[in-house]
């Protein structure tokens, strides 16, 4: 009897041994691994398809598109329950298309979500037909359109558009990356279901389409910017084989409309191609072989670029002087050619003798000795003040990182993608009366074209600092409204309108010198700047490398329309730099091209 309950007890622990094996291996199958077969059995059924969206399209102020979304072929598989099968697969794709057998299986290995295929390559319309021919001993095989970015009128806007980096389908620099939310759109989706084979059976069992990204429309005016970007390269060669300046490489403009700040051309030179951003070798391709590799850079000289500015500082300081009462309009300060002030010795352009000059001569003739003497009697405080006054200062450590705005508070490209001017104070040990001298001329400290674009517009508009910007509106793909910008004013200065009419009129008697202007209906105001470079590294003995020129000014000068900056790096006297603001002002106004040689 004891025996017979042994046997039954044993028998008992076996079955409950077997029955606890079964029950782990349905956790195990259940709960443990239960997600993973799930994927796997939902793979046999059901094939997952991303429909990604078209990114948002980028307008001109006159309609013309800068970046478009274009469709374009790519082609993914699908994993396969059958090893076999995916090697035959992979081996079979490899013939069609320009990746190896590793590289496929190395796209396929890449971290995903199973039921999603997995994108191999993007491929041109004829190899779709031959993988479609084949398609049948391709099971796993999915060919799909999506979007991608193309920039239709190649170099133009180049740097302020930016890019995008298609892996991530994100905005990377410029204009795409600032505004990136609005303009990646939603993806959609597919579900189709498939057989053991892995062929798709009938339509879609359910699916959400795509958005596409919300449209950016500009302010930029195309025709004015095609025509200062032509322009600004047709007279760098013109310096570089008509003149000394062999390094005349690059440069920049800014139009801007000074009674609303809205941005109206900005040029870099030299530009690129932006449907090939990053690809060096194919911008030495499309370049000329003399071109110097520093001239060759993703930097945007507007809004990027520092330098010193020379005498376009100087109705700063002709404001701060008539402002503070450190001089008078009719004062008269004589400019002998040479001077020592502060200790600094100072000459005027080629130790030229204007003899006594009151404010609006030395504007004329871009007299250093008379605004080195204005800011001696100034000091660099108040000469920084002024400098604070028209938007130009650098921003502070001590300054919240929203409040340190740079550019004059230009956001449309986003704020550590910009820089800033250079304030001398920061880079000596001992600040001298020679330094407070240097800097009235427009010597060592360093602004961007765009700081001096507010700056000019605000001698334009009579000290109103509106906010600049370029983008001007934002609308959804059916066209409908999600944001408008408006003028902004960001700071008003009271500066007395008889001290603005002296440094208006003294700008132009300055433009009306220059043989680039005449013929025009109406006058302009203007004034050069012949800038020594200071730290770009990049010095050498030959004195047209390290000079640039410059010209800021307006038109009309009764009802000023655009203010212009044009900067061109290592080209000479600022003089050479008014063919270009010559050519906008034709293009502007509907004039035929004017001005002399």
């Amino acid at each position: 009897m004891n025996r017979t309950h042994l046997r039954i007890n044993l028998l008992r622990i076996v079955a409950f041994f077997i029955l606890a094996v079964l029950v782990y291996n349905l956790f195990q199958l259940q709960i443990i691994e239960g997600k993973e077969w799930v994927n796997v059995a939902d793979n046999n059924r059901f094939r997952h398809l991303i429909e990604l969206a078209p990114r948002g399209r980028i307008f001109s102020a006159d309609g013309v598109e800068l970046a478009a979304s274009v469709p374009t072929y790519v082609v993914a598989l699908a994993d396969e329950v059958s090893k076999e099968r995916q090697e035959k697969t992979i081996a079979m794709l490899a013939q069609f298309i320009e990746k190896s057998e590793e590289e496929i299986r190395a796209k396929l290995s890449k971290n995903r979500r199973k039921f999603e295929p997995a994108v191999i390559d993007t491929v041109d319309f004829e190899t779709v037909i031959r993988l479609e021919e084949n398609k049948h001993l391709m099971p796993s095989l999915v060919i799909q359109v999506v979007p991608q970015r193309e920039y239709p009128e190649k170099d133009l806007l180049a740097h302020p558009l930016g890019g995008v980096k298609e892996s991530e389908r994100r905005g990377v620099a410029g204009l795409e990356k600032r505004w990136d939310e609005y303009l990646r759109g939603e993806d959609g989706f597919s579900v189709i279901q498939v057989n053991a084979d892995n062929r798709p059976i009938g339509d879609a069992v359910n699916s959400l389409p795509a958005v596409p990204g919300d449209n950016l429309y500009l302010t930029i005016d195309t025709k004015l910017q095609r025509a200062a970007q032509n322009s600004l390269r047709r007279v760098l060669e013109k310096q570089r084989t008509q003149a000394k300046a062999k390094d005349a490489w690059a440069g920049a403009v800014v139009v801007i409309d000074p009674n609303t700040g809205r941005i109206l051309a900005s040029v870099t030179e030299p530009t690129f191609d932006n449907n090939y951003r990053n690809n060096m070798d194919k911008w030495v391709e499309d370049s000329p072989a003399e071109m110097p590799a520093w001239a060759r850079t993703w930097m945007d000289r507007t809004y990027q670029y520092p330098a010193t500015v020379g005498s376009t500082f100087k109705m700063v300081v002709g404001m701060a002087g008539l402002e503070t009462g450190a001089i008078t309009a009719s004062e008269k300060i004589y400019a002998g050619g040479r001077a020592r002030i502060n200790n600094q010795p100072v000459n005027d352009f080629g130790f030229a003798v204007h003899g006594n000059v009151d404010m609006r001569r030395a504007l004329a003739v871009s007299s250093n000795i008379y605004f080195g003497t204005v800011g001696a009697r100034l000091g660099s405080e108040k000469i920084y003040e002024y400098i604070e006054k028209f938007g130009m200062s650098a921003p502070t450590k001590e300054q919240n990182p929203e409040d340190r705005i740079k550019n004059a508070g230009f956001d449309d490209i986003s704020q550590g993608e910009q820089a800033s001017s250079l304030d001398y104070r920061r880079y000596v040990k001992t600040w001298v009366g020679g330094n407070t001298v240097q800097i009235s001329y427009g010597q060592l400290n360093e602004f961007t074209a765009l700081q001096m674009a507010n700056y000019v517009s605000m001698l334009a508009n009579g000290g109103i600092h509106y906010k600049p910007y370029m983008v001007e509106k934002i609308t959804d793909y059916t066209g409908s409204p999600v944001e408008t910008f408006t003028p902004q004013v960001l700071d008003v200065q009271d500066f007395k309108p008889e001290n603005l009419k002296v440094i208006r009129e003294g700008m132009q008697q300055s433009a009306a010198r220059s043989s680039f202007l005449k013929g025009l209906p109406f006058a302009v105001a203007g004034k050069t700047g012949t800038a020594e470079h200071q730290y770009s590294g990049r010095k050498n003995p030959d004195t047209w490398r390290d000079t640039h020129s410059w010209w800021v000014g307006y038109a009309p000068y009764d009802n000023p329309e655009i203010a212009i900056v044009v900067f061109m790096e290592y080209a000479g006297v600022g003089s050479r730099s008014i063919e270009v603001a010559r050519d906008i002002i034709d293009c502007y106004f509907g004039l035929t091209e004017g001005g002399g040689e």
